[in-house]
């Protein structure tokens, strides 16, 4: 089944504006001698400057690319430009058997995350006294760390938080790399959240109290982990930083749904390109996010496109949050839908300071939102709803104007990731139609 997609949606995985442009530019029927598609994929050829045309094909079914320039952008500009061509007019392209070079890439990826999946569902032997040994020696780092960061933070405060900000890139690095020889990534990512917090705004000593507390709180809860109840210790392991085998979640429980791609952000971690997908289950009212990490020249595993759904079976990692989670039997569904919202702030609200007592390690709440307008005063920007009720909002410049635009001034609803300070709007439907913006951070 090929996946009925809009201009919107591909230009989200373009690496960059300037390939947005260069795709845009390739879109139209004189620069593609050849244009084909199956049940599988669309693929063509397209004219460059040498003799023989670039052969480009877009896996249709997982939204994939592969073509035969020296482009080492991912997706290059005559796959962006394709699969724009195909979005706005889908009659350009003739039905064929797909050729060697086509059909070979697609089996390639088939097998390959068959291989992946088979690999998840076999039983590995475990040598267990060497697990504990080893599970004994990271848990005495740990603890070891959290001793040094405890006493960093209590030093911290004693002299004052003030002049945090002119300290604020010497300060955190040295416990941060003690945090590294203790084996607790998650502090470190902790830390250097607290170090990029935007000390020019008045907000910043909110945001820097609020961090460092949970900071603490995590840490201590770690001393005390054997006491807690078996969420709870999965939960402070992984806010740690020890991993959950993909094995392991792939071996739970799932949760079948349809699911719809609410927002997708892209960031870079040393080198590594991270896209972090937020779907909402159609029957389940459950949110998720699923991670998925690229090596420098590397293709992503998934491409799932904002506005789209898919039918999936969900596993969820445990703990107490629950919402990252794996993808098993994915595919594309057209089966569209608009979620559930709540229907006011004050609503929303509620959802989010009962999710903050259940977890209070949770830095971004995932929530929809009904009826909302936004309005500005002075330097900051609010999402108001028909009571009056207002929340500071963070969104960019560039998409408020789009926002404005797109609504007119009239109630919309929305997609925010809530924070203690400010809500971040990320996506919204107006009039039931959806519109997503590219988050991306360098």
């Amino acid at each position: 089944m090929l996946q009925n997609l809009t201009e919107e949606q591909i230009v989200q995985l373009a690496p960059d504006a300037a390939s947005v442009k260069a795709g845009k530019g390739l879109a139209v029927k004189s620069k593609w001698p050849l244009l084909h598609f199956s049940q599988r994929a669309v693929w063509g050829h397209c004219q460059g400057s040498g003799k023989n045309p670039y052969q480009t094909v877009v896996d249709m079914n997982e939204i994939a690319f592969r073509c035969s320039c020296p482009s080492r952008k991912f997706p290059c500009k005559h796959g962006l430009g394709l699969l724009l061509l195909y979005a706005a007019h889908p009659e350009l392209f003739s039905s064929e058997e797909e050729p060697d070079w086509v059909s070979e890439w697609l089996s390639k990826r088939e097998a390959k995350a068959e291989k992946k999946e088979q690999k998840a569902k076999s039983d590995k032997p475990v040598d267990e006294e060497a697990q504990a040994r080893r599970a004994a020696s990271r848990h005495k780092k740990v603890l070891d760390g959290i001793d040094d960061l405890q006493i960093w933070i209590k030093d911290l405060l004693r002299n004052g938080l003030l002049n945090v900000p002119e300290r604020a890139y010497s300060l955190f690095d040295n416990i941060a790399r003690r945090m590294v020889d203790a084996q607790a990534t998650g502090l470190v990512n902790r830390l250097r959240a607290i170090q990029e917090i935007d000390f020019y705004k008045e907000s910043w000593k909110y945001i820097l109290t609020d961090r460092l507390s949970k900071l603490y709180l995590l840490s201590e809860s770690y001393r005390h982990i054997d006491a807690q109840p078996e969420d709870w210790k999965w939960e402070i392991r992984t806010q740690i930083g020890y991993p959950q085998s993909k094995e392991e979640v792939l071996a739970g429980e799932g949760v079948r749904d349809e699911w719809m791609v609410v927002h997708r952000r892209v960031s870079d971690q040393n080198g590594v390109r991270m896209s972090a997908y937020w779907l909402y289950g159609k029957e389940s009212r459950r949110f998720a996010v699923y991670l998925d990490f690229t090596a420098p020249g590397k293709l992503p595993d998934f491409n799932l496109l904002p506005g789209s759904t898919y039918s999936a079976e969900i596993c969820y990692y445990k703990g107490v949050a629950q919402i990252r989670g794996l993808l098993r039997d994915y595919s594309p569904s057209d089966n569209r839908f608009i979620p559930e919202f709540c229907h006011d702030l004050d609503e929303a609200t509620s959802l989010y300071r009962k999710t903050m007592r259940e977890n209070p390690f949770v830095e971004e709440i995932p929530m929809l939102v009904d009826n909302l307008r936004i309005a500005s005063k002075g330097k900051d920007l609010y999402l108001l709803d028909a009571a009056g009720k207002a929340v500071v909002a963070e969104v960019d410049d560039a998409i408020k104007t789009d926002i404005l635009a797109i609504t007119g001034g009239k109630p919309f609803s929305v997609f925010i990731l809530a924070g203690n300070v400010v809500w971040q709007l990320k996506s919204i439907w107006s009039e039931s139609e959806f519109y997503s913006w590219k988050d991306e951070i360098n």
